[in-house]
């Protein structure tokens, strides 16, 4: 990270912690808290590749960690297998969508689920409903992921919606996104993104969330059912409002 100073980095190390500690405790969280900190002080494209490899081990972490929830989860297979089909469609025919329409869209699918969940506590999506839903959601999640990177507060609203226990929300959420990291992490090496100093860079970021990854994790054990839906839906409120922020910036 060239040309940046002691506290910016201990900024960006900050952000990352903070990241990591979130999603050990809700299974997301990670890049939607540091790569915007981290953007101004070394550029998006930079911020992006640093933490596609971390992507994978955390995600991977909080798969095996919570693995035995396998059973409590729903759908998987499907979701996973068409957002790797959506992946690849978005990065060859959704580019040149606008980005600020795909998120005025997603802001308003997250604000419609919580006015539900808020009027009608308890809420769920029943199991006939997923199992006609998740093959789209899957591909438009992944489409969603390969152009434009914001496929995390989909899946995060999605799930959500299932209202399964806590560590079967992390290892469905962590299922996701580790198999989004590792298509993204391949896609950027694939074009040439990554350099000897990226590389390096991105392992020194595992040491803040090898520390408050394991953290939030153990945090999250402490909530009870009803608080963890809380705090998961604070989460998603929290996706809603960064992306009101990009619409109205012009910054998606």
């Amino acid at each position: 990270m060239n040309g940046t100073s002691p506290v910016d980095i201990a900024v960006i190390v900050t952000a990352i912690a903070v990241g990591a500690f979130i999603k050990g405790a809700t299974g997301g969280g990670l890049p939607q808290v540091a790569i915007p900190v981290m953007a101004p002080f070394i550029g998006v494209e930079h911020a992006v590749v640093i933490m596609a490899i971390p992507g994978i081990l955390a995600n991977g972490w909080l798969v095996r960690t919570h693995r035995a929830e396998a059973v409590h989860s729903r759908d998987l297979p499907a979701l996973v297998g068409t957002s790797i089909v959506g992946a690849v469609i978005g990065t060859v025919a959704l580019k040149s969508l606008n980005g600020r329409a795909l998120s005025a869209v997603l802001v308003v699918v997250i604000v419609a689920y919580i006015v539900v969940v808020l009027v009608h506590p308890g809420f769920r999506f029943p199991a006939r409903f997923t199992r006609i839903a998740s093959p789209p959601v899957g591909l438009v999640a992944g489409g969603l992921q390969g152009s434009t990177g914001i496929s995390g507060p989909l899946l995060t609203t999605y799930l959500h919606g299932y209202q399964l226990l806590p560590r079967a929300y992390v290892f469905s959420l962590a299922v996701l996104f580790c198999v989004g990291a590792v298509v993204q992490t391949v896609t950027l090496a694939f074009v040439g993104l990554y350099t000897d100093s990226r590389l390096v860079e991105s392992l020194l970021t595992l040491i803040p969330i090898a520390l408050f990854l394991p953290a939030g994790s153990w945090a999250a054990k402490r909530l009870s059912r009803e608080m963890f839906q809380r705090v998961t839906l604070v989460l998603v409120a929290g996706y809603a409002v960064s992306l009101l922020h990009e619409v109205l910036a012009g910054t998606s």
